[in-house]
């Protein structure tokens, strides 16, 4: 190999340096980058060697091989899906624990009311005539009436709570599904270029992991280095460049609230995609809006319906002081759907006690409680539920109450699982300061040799050039 050659490899030599440097810097610069994989500038000797002599060979120096990122294939199959879950049960946890109207320790609530309203319909049996039990009796009916409406109310409110989240969250998720579309273009036509392009990889994959969080979407991979992006229960969103929407829309058949609506990129029309076949975040909101409070609003609209409903028919069936029959004590309610908002006392019974129908017969005087008796015995009347009403509000707040712990335990362990495949992600394609700084230093003596030996090279050849 002549002179020319030795400072020809070597400049190349420097070039490879040149790059593990820079690459070592943006390492560094990107160590607390969320979503960036950890990158090294590989390089490998040069071939053929050159043969010399009868057995000897020169190599050819280095060349760069690319620029490659670390990440462990087995760890990041198992992230959308605990990204997806934690994502979802944390949700649910986070919504259903601030809800205190089924608190069975909270002040005025119905459990409480109810016990106030046996308890003055005792009083006032010991002596039906009175006005003021009569108006007691009125007053705890009235704050039966306030209790349900109260929990309706925030049953209600947390409902619509969870319907503003998740329209903010389809605007996010449209964004993300642009997003990909755009970086699945770009990373084709870098790739049909024959380059390697890491920075756009770490982008889609931080879009991947979001969108995991967000809705459960998980990434399949097609021929041309993109991937394409699918719901839990199959619905694609995003196929090579192109990305369909989501946005929200009212469902009457669910009191109004908001159904995720998919509008496909070819423009065909629009469909609402079943809750199950969501995940993540909106999937986790979702399923505590519809089935955790939704079944508490059923189970409290079907406890104030049935209770008020028992409680008429007896009262109907007495008469008041006036002597009169057929009074309803609550104002009749159509049906169980909205009962627990919409129940209150009978507005004739309100403005008149007296009304209280409390005799057995017209005959009797303002002493006789044979039917206030048989109100009393409404308490422990069994309901549509199988229950009594005292029992049917305790299974009500029990089955809420283990629905948030559940969700609470479950949220813990998905967060568990998580933190775990996150920090193997860490260790495979993190960055560690310590080991880049050590690279750099590596490099950079490396560098000086190679400078040390084109300056030697140039300086053999000048004295060989002044030979002649």
């Amino acid at each position: 190999m002549d002179l020319i050659n030795v400072i020809m490899n070597a400049g190349a030599g420097l070039g490879v340096y040149r790059a593990q440097v820079a690459t070592v810097s943006n390492n560094i610069a990107n160590a607390n980058t969320p979503g960036y994989s950890r990158e090294e500038a590989v390089a490998t000797e040069t071939s053929p060697s050159e043969e010399v002599g009868t057995n000897g060979y020169l190599g050819r120096g280095i060349t760069l091989q690319g620029v490659v990122q670390f990440r462990d294939q087995f760890v990041e199959s198992q992230l959308g899906t605990a990204f997806s879950n934690s994502s979802s049960t944390s949700a649910q946890a986070n919504a259903l624990s601030t809800v205190t109207a089924l608190n069975p320790q909270g002040q005025g609530n119905v459990t409480d009311a109810l016990g106030q309203f046996y308890s003055a319909l005792r009083d006032l049996n010991q002596n039906a005539g009175d006005q003021g039990l009569r108006s007691a009796l009125v007053n705890a009916a009235q704050g039966v009436c306030t209790a349900f409406n109260t929990a309706a109310s925030a049953l209600t409110t947390a409902r619509d709570g969870i319907d503003q989240n998740v329209s903010a969250l389809t605007v996010q998720v449209n964004g993300l599904l642009s997003g990909v579309a755009t970086l699945n273009s770009q990373i084709a036509l870098a790739v049909n270029s024959g380059r390697t392009p890491n920075d756009l990889l770490d982008a889609r994959q931080n879009d991947l992991d979001q969108l995991a969080q967000l809705v459960g979407a998980t990434a399949v991979p097609d021929n041309h280095s993109g991937v394409n992006v699918v719901l839990p229960g199959g619905t694609c969103l995003v196929s090579g460049t192109i990305a369909s929407s989501v946005s929200v829309q009212s469902d009457t058949t669910n009191g109004g609230h908001y159904d995720v609506v998919l509008s496909p990129a070819d423009g065909s029309a629009s469909t609402a995609l079943p809750s199950g076949q969501i995940g993540g975040q909106i999937g986790g909101l979702l399923s505590a809006r519809d089935i955790t409070l939704g079944n508490a609003q059923s189970g409290l609209d079907t406890l104030a319906y049935d209770f008020s409903s028992a409680v008429n028919q007896q009262s109907e069936l007495g008469y008041a002081l006036d002597g009169t029959t057929g009074h309803d004590l609550f104002t009749a309610l159509p049906g169980s759907t909205g009962a627990a908002a919409n129940l209150t006392v009978d507005a004739t019974v309100s403005a008149n006690p007296s009304l209280v129908a409390a005799a057995g017969s017209a005959a009797t005087g303002p002493g006789d409680s044979t039917n206030l008796q048989a109100m009393i015995a409404t308490e422990t009347t069994l309901l549509s539920t199988g229950l009594n009403v005292q029992d049917g509000m305790a299974k009500l707040t029990s089955d809420f109450g283990n629905a948030v712990s559940t969700a609470q335990d479950s949220s813990t362990f998905d967060q568990n699982i998580l933190t775990s495949l996150t920090n193997a992600r860490a260790s495979a394609s993190g960055v560690s300061v310590d080991d880049e700084l050590t690279k750099l230093v590596q490099a950079q003596n490396a560098y000086n040799a190679l400078t040390k030996v084109v300056t030697t090279g140039d300086s053999m050849l000048t004295t060989l050039m002044n030979m002649f």
